[in-house]
């Protein structure tokens, strides 16, 4: 590996130096010998110069091959104190010499030294030298010119090296300077908007989650993220004064129907007590008797319809008080189902039950859980189709305990174009739409809202004349 030391590079720069005056000795010897008569010399001094010129590109290029090297193999530019200056004020610099007496020479390119050096030796041979005075005053300006110039070129050649001589600059830094403020500003408004739509997205969020109460502040924003703002706000206040209204409207009907019911429940007790006093009545005639028995039978079905909106309405409400205790699951549907054979029975219905012999726990209310329960067997008792099976079955899915209950419906289940399968719990919905049957259309929507207040969750699917009901609890 060849070491470019600082003896090479100065033994270097001093044969350029000599090369340098060898050129301008040999050109301004052959001119002075050419006007002085001295013919018979202006050959050898012109070889002189040819020779000179020459050895000075040479020795040019190979300073310019080492120049910020330390060898051959190491590509890494090395700087100096020089290179500390900016390069447009290094050229600047350069540019303008103050040469002969008060002129000022304005001069471009690399070899601004030489051409001002050659002007100003021009200027010296005007005076009257002898051959001696002008050689001596040539290789002076030579040396301290040349000097000059290698100091700027190297400078120049390692910054180019470098890939720092237009970033190195005063110009590029005020440029850069005076772009990073527009870029700060720019970044400042970016983070602004970027802060200002995070703030307007999170409270998006929380209005979709059912935080009605908050609200951004106008203030706080600026141009389209303010708009944006005012829309977000205006949103948050129809959403709420829809939501309060709708509140109001349910509240203002369960009121309506708890007291209607209360104001039913009063007359429809007279009405079946004097029932009960006429069915004891020792009465002959068999009309009136068929008459008393559908009285009787349309007053216990007004009866319970009214008791069921009654608890339609504190359910939906949400005033009703659970006690949540453990319950048995198994043992639960043991229960019901057999209270149900005799109903089953009597429409030629088939239970089939798969429900696991080991008990499986829940935490519920139990009797608000038997109720949920029991109007799914009414349910299914009442609208299944005659000598068809009913499905019964209890799973582990995970840590949920499913139930679930099928039947084929005796008449089409039918929906609205506007309506879907979870209509089906909402209040007074029945799947046939003729309503000839006994049902009252709170059975489902009473074991939804029960379930719900529990902790479960409730679902309904119909698949044709399918009709498939399902509760689940988490497993305690």
């Amino acid at each position: 590996m060849r070491e470019y030391t600082l003896g090479k590079k100065a033994a270097a720069v001093v044969i350029h130096q000599m090369l340098m005056i060898m050129t301008t000795v040999g050109l301004n010897a052959s001119q002075y010998c050419m006007m002085n008569g001295y013919r018979e010399y202006t050959n050898t001094f012109s070889i002189f110069f040819m020779i000179g010129l020459s050895g000075s590109f040479v020795a040019l290029a190979y300073l310019t091959n080492i120049t910020g090297r330390k060898s051959e193999d190491d590509p890494t530019i090395y700087y100096n104190w020089m290179d500390k200056i900016y390069s447009d004020v290094l050229f600047a610099g350069f540019m303008v010499l103050g040469i002969s007496g008060k002129t000022i020479w304005l001069f471009a390119g690399f070899m601004v030294l030489f051409i001002a050096m050659f002007a100003l030796i021009g200027r010296v041979r005007q005076q009257e030298f002898d051959f001696s005075s002008l050689m001596i005053t040539v290789v002076t300006l030579t040396y301290v010119t040349d000097l000059l110039f290698l100091i700027f070129y190297h400078s120049i050649i390692r910054k180019i090296k470098g890939n720092i001589l237009v970033t190195h600059s005063l110009i590029y830094r005020v440029c850069d300077h005076v772009k990073s403020l527009f870029m700060g500003k720019e970044n400042a408004l970016k983070t602004r908007k970027m802060r200002e739509s995070a703030e307007i997205k999170k409270a998006i969020e929380k209005i979709a989650t059912g935080a009605l109460d908050t609200r951004l502040n106008l203030e706080d924003f600026h141009g389209q993220e303010r708009e944006l703002a005012e829309a977000v706000n205006s949103i948050r206040d129809g959403l709420k004064d829809a939501i309060e209204a709708r509140i109001k409207n349910e509240r203002m009907k369960a009121d309506l129907i708890t007291n209607v019911s209360h104001d039913i429940k009063t007359p429809l007790t007279s009405i079946v007590n004097y029932v009960e006093l006429l069915k004891r009545e020792n009465l002959d005639n068999q009309n009136v008797q068929n008459y008393i028995r559908i009285i009787d039978d349309k007053a216990q079905r007004l009866k319970q319809l009214t008791e069921d909106l009654v608890e339609a309405s504190k359910i939906s409400s949400g005033n009703i008080k659970l006690d949540m205790q453990k319950i048995d699951l198994v043992e639960l549907l043991y229960q019901t189902g057999g209270e149900f054979n005799e109903r089953f029975e009597q429409r030629n219905l088939t239970i089939v039950t798969k429900i696991p012999s080991e008990s499986i726990f829940v935490k519920a209310d139990g009797r608000q859980l038997y109720r949920a329960i029991e109007n799914l067997y009414t349910n299914a008792a009442k609208y299944a189709m005659e000598k068809t099976r009913v499905y019964v079955e209890l799973t582990r899915e995970g840590e949920r305990a499913v139930f679930s209950i099928k039947n084929i419906s005796e008449n089409l289940i039918s929906l609205k174009d506007d309506e879907n399968v979870n209509d089906l719990t909402e209040r007074f919905v029945r799947g046939e739409s003729s309503r000839t049957t006994e049902g009252s259309g709170l059975g489902l929507s009473i074991a939804k809202n029960l379930t719900n207040l529990m902790g479960g969750t409730f679902e309904i699917n119909v698949d044709g004349d399918l009709f498939i009901a399902t509760i689940s609890f988490i497993m305690v």
